[in-house]
């Protein structure tokens, strides 16, 4: 006799547990979808975020993917976009994040693997991240 057990309630009430099925092409559209986040510092420099969106939507491109939506905070601390973030990960159609740097989710290593696994865990999405080069820095969660 085998015992079954419930699955796993997720750590944050209201996220879907991981997919693990890798990108899905919602029917009627071409590519799988993604979205992007990005964390601006305040301050003066407003050169390199004025082609964040433009560099974000490049990237996703060339990897065969539809950027639906960027999520912007503009907050050191505060960050009411990626909490909008998660709840857009709640949708099924949409399997990917992409971040221009891991300084976008944290400057702290530790806080960026675990912001990371957040998403990647309680959302099945994959994150990806742009490097200087423009090229794919991280891998696929679901590979």
């Amino acid at each position: 006799m085998t015992t079954q057990h419930a699955a796993p309630e997720p750590v944050i009430k209201g996220f879907r547990a991981a997919r693990g099925t890798g990108p899905v092409t919602p029917p009627g559209s071409a590519q799988p979808l993604a979205v992007g986040y990005v964390r601006l510092r305040p301050g003066p420099d407003t050169a390199e975020s004025d082609h964040l969106p433009e560099s974000l939507r490049g990237f996703a491109a060339r990897a065969g993917l539809d950027l639906v939506d960027i999520y912007t905070d503009r907050h050191a601390y505060r960050r009411p976009a990626f909490g909008e973030l998660l709840q857009a990960l709640c949708r099924p159609e949409v399997n990917t994040v992409i971040i221009p740097t891991p300084e976008h989710l944290s400057e702290f290593d530790g806080i960026y693997q675990a912001m990371r696994a957040l998403i990647e865990m309680e959302t099945g999405a994959d994150v990806l991240v742009m490097s200087r080069n423009d090229e794919a820095h991280g891998d696929r969660a679901s590979e």
